[in-house]
């Protein structure tokens, strides 16, 4: 991967004694078995220190976010995952289903304000035709001018697909065609029918859910991969989770970034059950050497590792900016937080996310949802800065 490793490098692998370390760092693929003894196993310095190292070359000291909105379409959803408080049943009193001209205007005046990029997903609400996304892609690309529209998930397309008897790859070209710029990255979970079996036995199955990854990518649809951790999941399956993706890349390029989500336990039936207070790995350190793990295994396929503070926290999302993590994610501002004025009232400002992004020692840039970088931004001043 690098032909001239640092001498400190080479000798912290080697007093490591970490074969799945060595193999990484010198850009050889690693196989389930060996990312899993990367993640259990290797000293926990030496994975940080390398994985921080491959992030900093590679992406040359910048790290980066998006200023984004995150919208929500309808929280119905029979899916019924064990892991999910968002979503209602068809019969809620809860349960609501927004009107594609709102969410456009809720863009429009998003854009006015700055956001560069929509993120949108939903539930799987069979009660919802197609020409409802149809109407929902048009209505935000006709009533924004420059805004990306990073939306719906690889489980959202296939339910999409199934509810309304088509092809996943139908749904992506039609989706497409009406201005779908990427696809969003949730929906994963764990790539592995152990977990998933567990956790969510009625969603897409891991290797239906690559496959729209991989139809998307060869038609020219660019897409985002998460994994869920911190729950029932052992590290032999997020090294099959993370092994899939990279298979997928090698073969079908075009996953922009991989990102790391730690479960929420919440009030979700998942979070209140025996086998989750039984399992659940829930120290920080276990967070970080999934954000390092994640960067050495796929190093040489996706080159973004995000650290999401929404799920992490602010403090130890940015320890995972020195753990081999480049980017925050985004702004991540609520479709419910523009007022009438068109003020945010949720989220982080771009000069807070900067900030957080110097402390942890990168130069803080603004990028647009493909990585393309467009501006230093400088970080807020806090109070004794200016003594």
């Amino acid at each position: 991967m690098f032909d001239d490793l640092p001498k400190w490098l080479e000798k912290l692998q080697k007093t490591s004694t970490s074969s799945s370390l060595e193999k990484a760092i010198h850009g050889d693929r690693l196989t389930p078995v060996e990312i899993a003894r990367l993640i259990e196993e290797t000293p926990f310095y030496a994975l940080s220190a390398a994985a921080d190292f491959m992030a900093r070359t590679k992406k040359r000291n910048r790290g980066s976010f998006t200023v984004n909105i995150y919208l929500t379409y309808t929280n119905v959803c029979t899916t019924s995952c064990s892991f999910c408080a968002f979503y209602s049943p068809p019969d809620s009193p809860n349960a609501y289903v927004i009107q594609p001209r709102k969410l456009a205007e809720v863009a429009k005046k998003a854009e006015e304000n700055g956001v560069m990029e929509i993120h949108m997903v939903g539930g799987n609400n069979p009660d919802l035709p197609f020409d409802y996304y149809e109407k929902l892609i048009s209505s935000i690309k006709e009533r924004t001018k420059k805004v990306t529209l990073k939306a719906f998930t690889a489980e959202e397309i296939w339910f999409i697909a199934k509810n309304t008897g088509q092809k996943t790859r139908e749904v992506l070209e039609r989706f497409k065609e009406l201005g779908l710029d990427s696809l969003s990255g949730g929906g994963a979970e764990v790539l592995d029918e152990e977990v998933q079996k567990i956790i969510a036995p009625k969603k897409v199955p891991p290797e239906e859910y690559l496959r729209v990854h991989e139809e998307a990518h060869k038609i020219g649809i660019k897409s985002n991969v998460t994994l869920m951790y911190g729950h029932i999941e052992e590290p032999i399956n997020v090294a099959r989770h993370l092994y899939r993706v990279r298979s997928i890349e090698n073969r079908s390029p075009g996953f922009i970034s991989f990102i790391p989500v730690r479960f929420n336990p919440g009030n979700t039936p998942l979070g209140r059950s025996d086998l989750y207070k039984r399992k659940a790995k829930v120290g920080g350190k276990y967070d970080l050497r999934i954000i390092a793990s994640s960067r050495l295994a796929l190093l040489g396929a996706i080159d973004n590792i995000v650290t999401y503070w929404v799920a992490m926290g602010e403090k130890l999302a940015q320890a995972a900016l020195t753990h081999g993590a480049n980017d925050l994610g985004g702004t991540f501002y609520q479709e419910a937080v523009i007022s009438a004025t068109g003020s945010f009232k949720v989220g982080k400002r771009p000069d807070e996310l900067a900030f957080m992004i110097a402390q942890a020692g990168w130069e803080p840039w603004l990028r647009d949802t493909f990585y393309n970088y467009i501006d230093r931004i400088n970080p807020i001043r806090m109070p004794w800065m200016n003594v």
